[in-house]
Parts: C-alpha cells; structure tokens; sequence
C-alpha cells in the first residue's frame, strides 16, 4: 500500500502535479493555437491533455483535507485555512495577472485595437482577485486557465465546512454525504464546483482511506459507485484520467519520478505561466513557421520559455508564498 506516516509529504504528489500540468500545456499549446496543428490524429491525441484539470481536482480532492487532518484542522480554524490557501495560491495568482495585463498592453501597442475582447475593464479586473468572474455576466477571465482557480478556491470553502463533519461521521451519515455531495452535482453548470464534485470526492474518499478513516470494503465500494457515476456524467477518457493519482497514491505514494518531481515542485507556476508566455510565443512564430518540422521546434520553444519562465516566477514568487503559507499554523 505505501502508506505514509502522519504529517509527512507523499513524494509522488509532486510528479502527478507535474504530469497534470504538463497535460494541459500541451493540450494548450498544439490543440487551441487555431489551424497551427491541423493533422487530426495528433489534434486527437493531445486534446486528452485538457483532462489534466480533472487531475488537479481530484490531486486537491485528496491533499487539501490530508493537509487540514494532518495539522489538527478544527473549524475554529476555519479562516487561517482560508488564509494560509490564499498565502500559497494569491501572489502567484496575481503575478500572473500583472503578466497578462502587460501582454495585453502590448497587444494593444504594437498591434493597436483591432479585437474588441481584448480590451479590459476596471471592474473586470477586480474580480478576478475573488475569482467572481462566473457569477457576473460579460465578463471573461484575462488567463483561459483561470476557472479552474475558482472552482479550487469554492472547494477550499466547501472541504473547511465539511471537513469535520465527514472525519467524524459514522458510516450511515457519510452516506448521507457522499449522497448529497453526488446530488448537489446537478445543479449549475461547470462553472460552479457543484458540477466538479463528484471528481473532488474521489480525492476525499482517498483521503479517508488513507488515514485510516474508513475501511478497505467501505473505500473500494464508495470509489467504484463514484467511478460509475463519473463515467455516466463526464467523458470516460476524463475519468480514466482522474484514476491516475488515485492508483498512484495507492500503489506508489513514495515513489518520485526524476523530471516530473522537479517541475512538479513549479507545477503551479507552469500552470499559470504557460498560456501567456508559451503560447504566446507559439502564436507570433506560427505565422511564419510553417513546415512540420518548424512547428515541432515552435512548440518545443514555447514549451522551453514556459519552463525557464515558470522556474523564474516559483524562485521569486511561489516558493516564498509556499514558506509564508507553511508559517501560519493552526497550533498558535
């Protein structure tokens, strides 16, 4: 099984981190970059890489309550949570957005006003720092990977509430739970965290397993049911996709593949960074590179200045907001 001792780190976490980050880079970079790549079986094989969000989901499913349980969460502590997840995720978050601000300013520059959606408002950027663009309407967020940063910080609220509730719950009240937590996934759209989940419970019933919360008939029986569902609800290569971390966790939670484990400590940083500075660069260069072999070489440079970039910005900004998040504790 590869269990882990209470309060220590699980190495893989950060090589499925990075796996998923890279997925959806990818998928960014050779599938929404319109007619660069048209060779449909290469559009199909990397368009799986999209699903890589559903990874992260079901990555925070898991690590969010193993964190709380592991540092002796009570809901008294419910917003130094809230402060701590806002001191690891905001200064990136909004490094970021400055960058992107800044590509659209120079947009604007050398290419003056021709699109009209490039333009930005005031009130557009204010909610972008409490993640509100999907509850206003005519609003678009300034990075295309910024909605999944909103459905994450809903489930940080969610988990905060639920935590103690599912750690202490008999059997017959976390069936209660797991019922409506699968209900509540009818309503809204994927905008919303109701809509995502039934993916973040897979991570949650992991984690419950994991510390010795639930039995091993209780995790298998739970976790087939949810796969089931999430087999009728979302496309089934998605949900073969959010099995990855589940079986890993299991089978080879102290495992750290050589590569994955390093960018996955940046994984954040290369989330954020990729669809500014890589593609980017993408978009300038394949309008004047366009042999095959040229357009290898484009993605592999976006996909290089996207590394450099993000190593840059987890040095500068995301380590020192991971110190200053790992300073609040709970106990004092």
């Amino acid at each position: 099984m590869g269990e882990v001792s209470k309060n220590n780190n699980i190495p893989i976490l950060d090589s499925l981190r990075a796996f998923a980050a890279l997925s959806v880079c990818l998928f960014h970079f050779v599938c929404t970059t319109t007619g660069y790549i048209n060779t449909e079986w290469i559009l199909n094989a990397f368009s799986i890489g999209k699903y890589g969000v559903q990874l992260f989901f079901v990555i925070s499913g898991f690590v969010i309550p193993w964190a709380m349980f592991n540092a002796g969460f009570t809901f008294s502590h419910f917003f130094k949570f809230l402060l701590k997840r806002l001191a690891r995720l905001e200064p990136p978050y909004i490094f970021s957005i400055v960058i992107a601000l800044t590509i659209l300013f120079l947009r604007e520059k050398l290419l003056g006003s021709q699109n009209n959606h490039m333009e930005v408002s005031y009130k557009q950027i204010i909610l972008h720092f409490g993640y509100l663009i999907p509850f206003f309407e005519g609003y678009k967020w300034l990075n295309q990977v910024y909605w999944t940063l909103a459905i994450e910080f809903q489930y940080y609220f969610f988990i905060a509430v639920l935590f103690i509730p599912l750690t202490r719950a008999n059997l017959f009240n976390r069936i209660i739970i797991y019922s409506a937590i699968i209900a509540l996934s009818f309503i809204g759209n994927d905008k919303f965290l109701p809509y995502w989940l039934p993916i973040f419970l897979l991570g949650v019933i992991l984690f419950l397993y994991k510390s010795k919360l639930i039995i091993q008939k209780e995790f298998y029986s739970v976790m087939a049911l949810i796969l089931i569902f999430c087999i009728y609800k979302y496309p089934f290569v998605s949900v073969l996709y959010t099995m990855i971390p589940i079986f890993f966790v299991l089978y080879f939670s102290d495992l750290k593949i050589k590569g994955l484990n390093f960018f996955g400590k940046m994984s954040y940083s290369i989330y954020l960074i990729h669809p500014l500075i890589g593609a980017s660069l993408i978009n300038i260069l394949s309008h004047s590179v366009n042999s095959f072999i040229g357009k290898v070489f484009v993605i592999l440079g976006g996909i290089l200045i996207t590394l450099i970039s993000s190593y840059l910005m987890y040095l500068i900004i995301e380590k020192p907001s991971k110190k200053l998040s790992s300073s609040i504790n709970y106990k004092k």
